[in-house]
Formats: structure tokens, C-alpha cells, sequence
């Protein structure tokens, strides 16, 4: 190859990292700003300002503010698919251990994720505000987040119980599960002053851990009526 051909080979390489690192930033950033004002509150202005960039940038790479909004959903939501995917995969492994067992543990590994999780505060901010909207970043989101562990948990009570994966009865209760595992996620605060703790710590999310589990586990294993 030409020297000429290497050096442009190396300047397309140069900018297409440049622009790859540019991206990470900005969807970095629109987390942040669509977390803390929603998407009607943030300005192109305001994030191109705290992103370093100039507001052609946010068309030029996303095709508007709207294609920044889901860019930075997707994030999330691959985020949590990559992280979800192995506790699905295992709670549904029926050569591993008894149904039961599977259950216990996957609910273990999905509430070490949803409020153990080291992830920023803005994600949570971010999906709050996304859940409020009820818009395609929420459900991009929840769907990765929620409904695909949902649907395994469902179908492993189902099985273990001896009912259908429609039950409503049992549809209600894994929705109350789900929704009470969350909540300690985004509503942290509040459960915090409610146990008179100022921080989570190992130990004591290992107790809520471990409670949530004993619910749970009453919950999605009794018998329909």
C-alpha cells in the first residue's frame, strides 16, 4: 500500500475514533441533562453547552434532539440486556437446579443489578422521567430492564406452581414483585429514611436482599385461588 493511502487510511481511523469518543460524550451528557429537566426541559443549547460541542453537532451525529434522547436510552437499555441476559439464561436452565431453587437465585442476581448496581444516579433519574413520559425511550428501557426478566420469572412460577403463564392472579403478583424490586431503586431516598439509614451498604443490602427474596418467593410460589 501506498504511503499516501496509509495516511489516509489512518486519518479516516483518527476521525472515526474521534467521532465514536465525541458520541460516548454526548449521550453521557443527554443522560445527565433529560434526567434532570425531561426532555421538554432540555434545551439543544444546554446540552450541546455541557458537552463541549456546537449545536450542529447534535444533528449531525443523531439527526436531532429526539435521536439524542433514544441514543442515550439504548445505551441503557443494552446496558441492562448485556447484564439481564445470563440471570434470564440460567433462571430458565432446568438442568441446573429445581425450579425453586432456580427462582431464588435468579431473583438474588436481578436485585443485586436493579439496587446494588454502581450505575451513575442520572440512569435512574433518567429512566424515572422516561417511566413518567411513557414514551419510546421508557419502553425501549423497560423492555431490556424489566418485561424480559418478567416474562422468564412468570414462566418459571407458572411451571413450579402448576398454572398458566396468563394467570392473571399470578400476572398481578409478579407485577407487584417487579414493581417493589425497582422502587428500591427509584425511590431510594425514601427508603432510606423509612429504615433510618443514611447509605446502603454490603450488609445491609444483603438483608434487603435477602427479604425482598422471602416475599417474593411467598408470593410467586403460593397457589392460585
Amino acid at each position: 500500500m501506498r504511503q499516501a493511502d496509509l495516511r489516509a487510511e489512518k486519518k479516516v481511523d483518527g476521525h472515526s475514533i474521534l467521532s465514536r469518543d465525541t458520541q460516548a460524550k454526548m449521550i453521557q451528557v443527554a443522560i445527565e441533562v433529560f434526567g434532570a429537566h425531561g426532555y421538554e426541559g432540555a434545551s439543544t443549547r444546554a446540552l450541546a453547552e455541557k458537552a463541549g460541542v456546537n449545536l450542529a453537532s447534535i444533528p449531525y451525529h443523531f439527526g436531532g434532539k429526539h435521536g439524542l434522547y433514544l441514543a442515550a436510552a439504548r445505551t441503557i437499555a443494552d446496558y441492562a440486556r448485556e447484564r439481564i441476559t445470563g440471570v434470564v439464561a440460567r433462571l430458565r436452565d432446568s438442568h441446573r437446579a429445581d425450579q425453586t431453587t432456580r427462582i431464588d437465585e435468579a431473583l438474588s442476581s436481578y436485585i443485586d443489578l436493579v439496587i446494588g448496581a454502581s450505575e451513575p444516579e442520572a440512569w435512574t433519574s433518567f429512566f424515572v422521567r422516561c417511566e413518567h413520559e411513557a414514551d419510546d425511550a421508557f419502553r425501549m428501557i423497560y423492555e431490556e430492564a424489566v418485561v424480559r426478566f418478567g416474562r422468564a420469572l412468570t414462566e418459571a412460577a407458572a411451571e413450579a406452581i402448576g398454572c398458566d403463564a396468563d394467570d392473571e392472579g399470578l400476572r398481578i403478583r409478579v407485577a407487584v414483585v417487579l414493581a417493589s424490586i425497582v422502587n428500591f431503586r427509584t425511590l431510594r431516598n425514601m427508603t432510606l429514611g423509612t429504615l433510618g439509614w443514611d447509605q446502603f451498604n454490603p450488609d445491609r443490602l444483603e438483608r434487603l436482599n435477602r427479604t425482598i427474596r422471602q416475599f417474593a418467593l411467598r408470593e410467586l410460589l403460593s397457589k392460585p385461588g
